[in-house]
């Protein structure tokens, strides 16, 4: 009877350790996710954050609601998108884009912000630091492995030695990303050519530019510039200039080479970071956590098209993604 009796009281404080955990999973979460602009890039982020919150047990139309806004590339709607959002106080907000965040960080600094694709966070003074944001701003950044980026082009066209860059002046993620860059093609022997638009209206005359200076094109992880993608890759393609960005989409496009960032799994990283902040966390108690996946990929009909033949080091390495 004795054992029986420990045995219950046992059986009990189970439970009640586990109790608070599912009654956290069971109450109904409010999360906004704002997004600057439709692009397949950015809309991958979205979908991997739904992917990571259901994963983490949390699924619309049951303990979560979701809202979501998308400016549509529209910068002066980010304010009042931001104070709607804010004005519904939801348990957390995902940002998509550094602009998106900003907009969000004057409009509240209670509400726990997860930052989904910004590339320097505190570039763009959005956090202190990395590893203690002293704010209610944490999240995952974009930035791209650029050291591996760079060995990448100089193993597929050895030939490059000047490399021409395109960032979109206001981004301040997108400027030091480039400088950072830079300082890799420096170091690999190329020449750099920077060339900056105001907006997706300037990428003709910008690319038309650039492309009889230098022998290949690098593209940083920036939102108007990807808008414009197209654009900058006929002009290059007229011109049989190699386009590397940081993006998949854009070597599914044409671009010719990636050691791209998985977007999708960057919104599954937030959401993650999201489901520690609803199990108790802070975000001035999660530092800036960098994307965790990345792709070697290239465009097969690209690289024949610029008579490019991967070297047999390269061969296993990239993944052909021109027929995605």
């Amino acid at each position: 009877m004795k054992k029986f009796m420990n045995l219950c009281i046992i059986c009990l404080a189970v439970l009640l350790v586990s109790a608070p955990s599912l009654h956290a999973n069971q109450r109904n979460i409010k999360v906004a996710i704002v997004q600057l602009v439709s692009h397949p890039s950015l809309d991958a982020i979205t979908t991997g954050i739904k992917e990571g919150l259901s994963q983490g047990g949390y699924e619309e139309g049951k303990n979560l609601t979701l809202d979501f806004q998308n400016a549509e590339g529209d910068m002066s709607l980010l304010p009042n998108i931001a104070e709607l959002v804010v004005s519904e106080k939801p348990d957390i907000i995902f940002a998509i884009t550094t602009p998106v965040a900003q907009s969000l960080q004057q409009a509240t600094q209670d509400i726990p912000i997860i930052l989904a694709g910004i590339t320097d966070p505190v570039a763009a003074k959005l956090v202190s630091s990395l590893e203690k944001t002293e704010s209610n701003i944490t999240g995952v950044s974009d930035a791209a492995p650029l050291e591996e980026q760079f060995k990448l082009i100089a193993q597929l066209t050895p030939n490059v030695k000047t490399i021409g860059m395109i960032y979109t002046s206001s981004e301040d993620n997108s400027k030091a990303e480039v400088d950072k860059a830079t300082k890799f093609a420096e170091a690999a022997g190329m020449t750099v050519i920077v060339e900056t638009i105001a907006s997706t209206a300037d990428m003709s005359l910008v690319a038309e530019n650039l492309v009889g200076k230098v022998d290949a094109i690098f593209v940083p992880t920036d939102n108007t510039v990807a808008s414009s993608a197209d654009t900058l890759l006929d002009i290059a393609d007229q011109s049989s200039v190699p386009i590397y960005p940081t993006f998949e989409d854009m070597v599914k496009r044409g671009g010719l080479a990636s050691v791209a960032i998985d977007q999708v799994g960057i919104g599954r990283q937030s959401a993650q970071m999201a489901v520690e902040i609803f199990n108790g966390a802070t975000p001035q108690t999660l530092p800036i956590q960098f994307a965790t996946k990345v792709r070697k990929v290239f465009n097969a009909q690209t690289a024949s098209h610029l008579d490019i033949r991967l070297p047999q080091a390269l061969t296993e390495q990239l993944i052909d993604v021109s027929g995605e």
